[in-house]
């Protein structure tokens, strides 16, 4: 048996070596594309098996508590309540760290969530809690205008900001800060993006997108050194921020979190992401809702690296699978269709077992429906990715912002 592979071995070998010469010869356009085709896509598959990897080795590790750690200042930006605000906010209340607080940040004392976050208080008086109100704007960003109060009272070296719809697991503050402050020059650590288990249709979805497509470019672009952070659940240094002009200084951009990481970098820090991911856990998720934050995220892309508008719609599993099979098709005479299969086969095996590292386990739905669910994903992404393009002003909550070639705003409607 042994001898009969290394004879097949063997004889691929030279007509593998010939096909290679018969393309150097031969080298045209075409052929230039077919290797760049083959080349884009592989870097594709190198994608996921980086992910699953880094993945593996990096979430979800226990942690010890440390009491020489610093105390973490958690800015929770909220705006209106749904049915698990209270749940989330009390995950944050019950954390198991030695010494935190929480500061609760609100545009107007009429806000509906100001009464939920009221009780906690005097439910949980053991807890340093502040509620903060925004007095007037410094900038465009609606986000910035809420947090800035709570920035500027925050007492600890650590600032994390955590949004309203995040539930925390008890060790999660302590997995951030132990993370970043791993490494003296760690200036920014986040949570990767994920969703609790819930029911209903629109919820599982986000969950497949979540754990599959987006926490995939996540995992690998920290391993390979990317800035690529997230607003809902990070946390920093403040000296670090305040080295790149404090929270105002952002105050015109919409991606705030993209240029904090980005003004970090060029100051020497390092971000990283958290061993934990970030537990969404919001009660109003439906198709629409999903969509229209998707495609806020890709028109934000758009204006921040207008280069994406070139390969954004090809990184998916059928586009690329076109490519590679066209591409080897045209190089090696390969089967067509069976390259597209063999494509399909490795990219949904691999964002399934990618979703179960995310997961820490099985996962609560069933493989059919992480089928059907990963195939609406695929086939919704253009679709949002063009409406995207269309309709380049980004709508956020009351307002429509129109955002300039690199991520600056340049004008806000209030509607």
């Amino acid at each position: 048996m042994e001898l009969s592979f290394s004879a097949t071995v063997s004889s691929l070998v030279p007509w593998i070596v010939l096909e290679i010469e018969n393309m150097i010869e031969n080298l045209d356009i075409t052929t230039c594309l077919a290797i760049i085709g083959v080349l884009f896509v592989g870097a594709l598959y190198l994608i996921h098996v980086i992910a699953l990897c880094y993945g593996i080795f990096h979430l979800h590790k226990v942690n010890e508590p440390d009491a020489t750690l610093p105390g973490v200042s958690i800015i929770k930006p909220i705006m209106g309540t749904d049915e698990n605000l209270e749940i989330n906010l009390t995950s944050f209340f019950t954390a198991e760290y030695h010494q935190f607080e929480l500061i609760f940040c609100f545009h107007s004392p009429e806000d509906v969530a100001v009464p939920v976050v009221k009780a906690l208080i005097e439910r949980y008086p053991d807890v340093d809690s502040t509620i903060c109100f925004q007095e007037h704007e410094i900038g465009f960003n609606p986000k910035i205008n809420n947090m800035n109060p709570g920035y500027l009272v925050a007492k600890y070296p650590l600032i994390m900001i955590s949004d309203s719809t995040i539930f925390m697991r008890p060790d999660g503050i302590l997995d951030l800060a132990k993370r970043i402050m791993s490494h003296e020059k760690l200036g920014l650590i986040t949570q990767i993006p994920y969703c609790m288990d819930r029911v209903g249709k629109a919820n599982c979805f986000e969950q497949v997108f979540f754990g599959t497509s987006h926490s995939k470019i996540y995992l690998a672009g920290n391993f390979l050194g990317f800035n690529c952070p997230t607003g809902m659940s990070s946390i920093f240094k403040k000296a670090a921020l305040e080295e790149c002009g404090g929270m105002a200084a952002f105050k015109d951009y919409m991606a705030e979190d993209y240029f904090l990481g980005k003004n970090l970098a060029a100051r020497g820090y390092k971000s990283g992401i958290s061993n934990q991911p970030a537990l969404q856990n919001s009660a109003a998720t439906t198709f629409t809702s999903f969509a229209n934050r998707v495609g806020r995220w890709a028109k934000l892309r758009i204006a921040m690296m207008p280069q994406v508008i070139l390969v954004e719609p090809l990184q998916d599993c059928f586009p690329a699978g076109i490519i590679m099979a066209f591409s080897v098709y045209y190089l090696f005479d390969f089967n067509i269709p069976m390259t597209i299969f063999l494509n399909f086969l490795f990219w949904i095996f691999l964002d399934y077992m990618i979703m179960r590292v995310m997961q820490n386990g099985p996962l609560t739905m069933s493989l059919i429906q992480f089928i059907g669910f990963w195939f609406l994903r695929e086939f919704s992404s253009p679709v949002i990715f063009i409406k995207a393009l269309m309709e380049p002003s980004v709508r956020w909550r009351n307002n429509i912002f129109n955002v300039k070639w690199g991520g600056k705003i340049r004008d806000r409607i209030s509607c």
